[in-house]
């Protein structure tokens, strides 16, 4: 009963916040006006965020399950619900600094957040019924990923970090392209779906976003999603002899 009531609690909390704080200010500005306020090239067009909506409707789901099989020790240790707890509240943080103008805080804590997860995902065994428990870790590993992504390229280009001269197109590129063969990686070593699809959700919105007006960024995030696209199909690997 107590890691079920841990689990939902920071669940809802996290929920509210996020989705009200992402498009309306509990303090300081909305976080979709502050990623808008520069021209930053590897930001999605808008409906991406939407992603947000679908990301808490699985994890809910997750809970759900969660509290149906609280006899059940395989489905969630006490480890994994501090992983959890701990996960929900630097995102709480993240964004609560995000919106306030403290861009390198927000950037520190989402990476914890992100390390936390990526503990909380290596806890599931690529094994039978933990790969589909694993799921909803995965997208929200991937999603955090690229929201870290958004953070990065944001807070260097706010102070006018100028890429060892390369342009920032060629740095988005750069950046996509080793998002992609981390993506590729978890899909062949951890058996992994659902992680490189969050990634082709999100290429696709980065090429929505800059259309002709950035066409190497644009080919580029269309190229890199098949890529993705075809590693979810055809790269295949027993989890068992991994």
């Amino acid at each position: 009963m107590g890691r079920m009531i841990v689990v939902f609690g920071s669940l809802i909390v996290s929920a509210i916040f996020t989705l009200y704080s992402f498009w309306l200010p509990i303090k300081g500005k909305p976080t979709i006006e502050m990623i808008n306020r520069l021209p930053l090239l590897i930001s999605p067009a808008s409906y991406v965020y939407i992603f947000w909506f679908f990301l808490f409707i699985v994890l809910f789901l997750w809970a759900i399950n969660y509290s149906k099989n609280l006899k059940s020790i395989t489905f969630i240790s006490p480890i994994q619900t501090i992983l959890f707890f701990l996960i929900m509240v630097f995102q709480i943080l993240s964004i609560y600094l995000w919106n306030n103008g403290a861009l390198l805080h927000s950037s520190i804590s989402i990476l914890l957040q992100l390390l936390l997860l990526f503990a909380l995902y290596l806890t599931y065994p690529m094994e039978g019924e933990y790969l589909k428990k694993r799921i909803p870790i995965a997208i929200y590993f991937g999603w955090t990923t690229f929201i870290f992504m958004i953070n990065v390229c944001y807070l260097l280009l706010y102070h006018e970090w100028h890429g060892f001269g390369l342009s920032n197109a060629l740095w988005v590129v750069i950046i996509l392209t080793f998002a992609t063969l981390v993506a590729l990686h978890l899909r062949y070593h951890h058996f992994d779906i659902a992680y490189p699809l969050v990634f082709v959700w999100c290429f696709i919105g980065i090429a929505i976003s800059n259309g002709f007006d950035e066409l190497l960024v644009t080919t580029s995030s269309l190229f890199l999603s098949g890529v993705l696209i075809v590693g979810i199909l055809f790269m295949k690997k027993n989890p068992a002899r991994s």
